[in-house]
């Protein structure tokens, strides 16, 4: 309630007009302080730590819309109505959204994974409208993808350091071909491959 925090702008007009109050009768409603919630928990939510936030999730966690400044509570209407309709959305496509990530999972599977990759970029694209469980399985799905590729990048180069360069090239061919998608893990692939490829250049082994 500091003079200069949304706190007194929150609990002195947004909670107490009618409208509002009336609104938020179809919300489960929860106050978290931030120094009891784990720092993991909030961290997701990308918050200010000089405001207090007013958080709108939908039913699996998926955050609809953060507010962390002072508010007309009039307006404010329009937000928990668009808040509303975009849950509802989330709804609607979440079978959808889940049967695209399974087809993902079998592009996995069969080590295409820049296939994988292509589906799950593609969902991303479209955050917004990804329920709470949908955007966490897709996040998973990303980062055992990029564990994968760090896997196959740390065995070309201990195929490199064994001086078995025709394999370790071949290797970094797979990882870029694979994980395109993956930046970070892509240029470093490629770095190691030129060098792979210009030494077994030099031994006179032909590489296309």
């Amino acid at each position: 309630m500091n003079k200069d925090c949304c706190a007194a702008n929150f609990e002195r007009a947004l909670f107490r007009f009618e409208s509002t109050v009336q609104e938020f009768q179809s919300w489960a409603c929860y106050k978290v302080e931030v120094g009891t919630a784990k720092a993991e928990e909030l961290a997701p939510y990308e918050l200010r730590k000089d405001k207090p936030a007013l958080l709108l999730l939908d039913a699996e966690g998926g955050l609809l819309h953060k507010q962390q400044l002072c508010v007309d509570p009039a307006k404010f209407l329009k937000v928990i109505e668009s808040a509303k309709r975009l849950s509802d959305l989330r709804f609607k496509l979440k079978e959808r959204h889940l049967a695209k990530r399974a087809e993902a999972r079998d592009r996995i599977d069969e080590q295409s994974f820049d296939s994988a990759l292509r589906i799950l970029d593609d969902l991303l694209s479209e955050r917004e409208k990804l329920s709470g469980q949908v955007l966490t399985l897709i996040e998973e799905d990303r980062t055992k993808l990029a564990a994968t590729a760090r896997e196959k990048l740390e065995e070309a180069n201990r195929l490199r350091a064994e001086n078995q360069l025709l394999e370790s090239y071949r290797l970094y061919e797979q990882i870029e071909k694979e994980f395109a998608r993956l930046e970070e893990l892509g240029d470093e692939a490629e770095e190691h491959r030129k060098e792979v490829g210009q030494t077994l250049r030099k031994m006179g082994v032909r590489i296309r």
